[in-house]
């Protein structure tokens, strides 16, 4: 990819901003919530810059060998709505040593009860780069197939639904609300989709 390049065709500026200070406002095993003050390229202060800092996140795009995709109906309560999503969560955050690929593994098994033949990482993408500091690994699962039933946590409320590929990619044509990290990992997932099946839906 060539570098990003501004209307006079010269390179944008990829300084970073400088931290003076940092005050921690709130911590949790899962997040951290910061305020820094921080002083710009052109030399300009920002007093007040919010930051919450997350572990990395993960999701599955889960396909079977029949056209399907295995998708968490969930429900999200800021919304106050359900949506349909992918599979995944979080890196354990007292397990420094896991690695994308296998929490990823672990969440498609604990939410769905599914276990996919092959796993291919796709790439990541920064969930909200304004305003928090993580990213969301995002997996291809083919061959899924279903070991158990799923042992979710203490307060998840979510169905898993066995979708037809053209059915839900029809659903986003159609204008059904989506969860917005979902697109993202669509975006990074719908040519190896296209690959895996014949779909006509979704021309992007």
């Amino acid at each position: 990819m060539n570098d990003p390049k501004d209307r006079d065709g010269a390179r944008t500026r990829t300084e970073r901003w400088e931290i003076l200070s940092s005050d921690e406002l709130f911590s949790h095993p899962y997040f951290r919530f910061r305020k820094d003050r921080c002083a710009l390229p052109d030399e300009r202060i920002m007093p007040a810059y919010f930051v919450m800092e997350f572990v990395d996140w993960v999701n599955v795009v889960p396909l079977t060998e029949d056209g399907q995709i295995v998708l968490v109906n969930q429900y999200r309560h800021a919304a106050r709505r359900r949506f349909y999503e992918f599979p995944g969560g979080t890196l354990e955050p007292d397990n420094p040593d896991e690695t994308p690929e296998a929490a990823a593994t672990r969440e498609l098994l604990e939410e769905t009860g599914y276990a996919a033949g092959r796993m291919n990482y796709l790439g990541l993408h920064y969930p909200n780069p304004g305003l928090q500091d993580n990213r969301m690994h995002v997996f291809l699962g083919t061959g899924c197939r279903k070991l158990a039933e799923p042992k979710l946590d203490t307060y998840e409320d979510l169905e898993v639904e066995l979708v037809d590929v053209q059915e839900f990619l029809q659903c986003i044509e159609q204008g059904r609300p989506m969860h917005s990290l979902m697109m993202a990992s669509l975006t990074l997932a719908l040519p190896a989709i296209k690959r895996h099946y014949s779909v006509s839906s979704l021309a992007l």
